[in-house]
């Protein structure tokens, strides 16, 4: 990912996610979503980029709407493009993005629930279990 930072091309990308009004973010993260396809370097810089923009976002309402792009592409029926499954799992594994500590995932016992199946889905049921007791979910 460090390949991408701190350009120029990132700079205009974390603008939009800023800078755009809520459907206007939504429509730019689903057009960035739309790439997460097989493997590839495009799907590899579009999975790059939506990981950048969650660690790098300003607002929690960013990295929430992000998990929400996402998160309603994988709760549809099989199968899930390649590089949307990697790059969700990458978002829930990876303890830089601190996704299990954060408001959003367990603003309701319902949502806790649906993520932690979503990550049962992508991951395995045991390796999902370790990464979310490992960052202080339940």
């Amino acid at each position: 990912m460090s390949t991408i930072t701190h350009s120029a091309h990132m700079d205009i990308f974390q603008n939009l996610a800023v800078d755009l009004d809520t459907e206007g973010r939504y429509l730019f993260l689903n057009a960035i979503a739309n790439q997460l396809r097989y493997p590839n370097s495009h799907t590899h810089y579009f999975s790059c980029t939506m990981l950048y923009l969650f660690a790098e976002a300003n607002a929690e309402a960013i990295q929430e709407q992000i998990t929400r792009v996402l998160l309603e592409r994988l709760i549809v029926n099989r199968p899930h493009p390649w590089g949307l499954l990697i790059t969700f799992i990458e978002l829930i594994k990876n303890p830089a993005f601190k996704f299990w500590n954060h408001e959003f995932v367990h603003c309701a016992p319902e949502i806790e629930k649906l993520f932690q199946s979503v990550a049962q889905c992508c991951m395995g049921q045991k390796q999902a279990q370790q990464v979310m007791e490992g960052t202080g979910a339940s």
